[in-house]
């Protein structure tokens, strides 16, 4: 197999996001950071298996996207959320994060459910063509494998010769950007990331990010965080 064949196989489109910079219009179609800004009128705010309310953590509008997941091609808004108590549950999240899902505009009405914890920023989107796995984070065995043994015999190095460009930061699609060694069961694929954010004044444990995955099979969202 050839680097260029590698490359091939690892390839994945990606939205990344450009955290504020512009002035946003006050329309359904922008997505933010810290802030929720439409919902269904019979739409609350969810709270955690504790009974305590949860926080705003993320609006995407997926539905005006140049690249989305297979998994939620007919999904138009991702409302994110998750507890306060977030940080005292990483081994078991369940419960502690929300994700609610939207397969059409029609009847949301404007809200402002800001995250007091973190500044609300609007997201500005940008396709990228070339996201590929951190080592260890992602890519098939047999792939692997292969990269192994070609760097064995001295033939490539996977940062100098396949994944040139990290993607650390607020995306849909693509790959996490793992920091630590990371997979994930294969029943759910990678959907979406959360990641530290300086202008939001969003520090995720220590520069970490949060993982969004889904299963179609199963119709549920899991949810991973990993960080320095």
């Amino acid at each position: 197999m050839t680097v260029e064949e590698i490359r091939e196989k690892l390839r994945r489109k990606a939205v990344i996001f450009e955290t504020g910079g512009f002035q946003p219009e006050n329309t359904i179609g922008v997505s933010w950071i810290g802030a929720i800004k439409w919902k269904r009128p019979e739409d609350e705010l969810p709270k955690d298996k504790d009974g305590v309310e949860m926080l705003p953590l993320a609006m995407i509008f997926t539905g005006n996207l140049e690249y989305v997941p297979e998994e939620i091609r007919d999904v138009v808004l991702c409302n994110v959320f998750i507890s306060p108590n977030i940080y005292d549950h990483l081994i078991d999240m369940e419960g502690y994060y929300a994700v609610q899902t939207y397969t059409t505009l029609d009847g949301l009405e404007p809200c402002s459910w800001i995250n007091g914890e973190i500044k609300a920023f609007p997201l500005k989107p940008q396709l990228v063509e070339d996201d590929f796995p951190m080592w260890d984070g992602g890519m098939d065995a047999d792939i692997e494998d292969e990269i192994c043994a070609m760097e064995q015999r001295g033939e490539i190095d996977y940062y100098e010769d396949i994944q040139t460009q990290s993607y650390s930061m607020h995306k849909v699609g693509g790959y996490p950007a793992y920091i630590q060694s990371g997979g994930w069961t294969k029943e759910y694929e990678f959907i979406f990331q959360i990641s530290s954010d300086e202008k939001a004044q969003l520090n995720i444990v220590d520069s970490g990010s949060f993982y969004f995955f889904y299963s179609t099979e199963l119709g549920k969202w899991d949810m991973q965080c990993d960080f320095f």
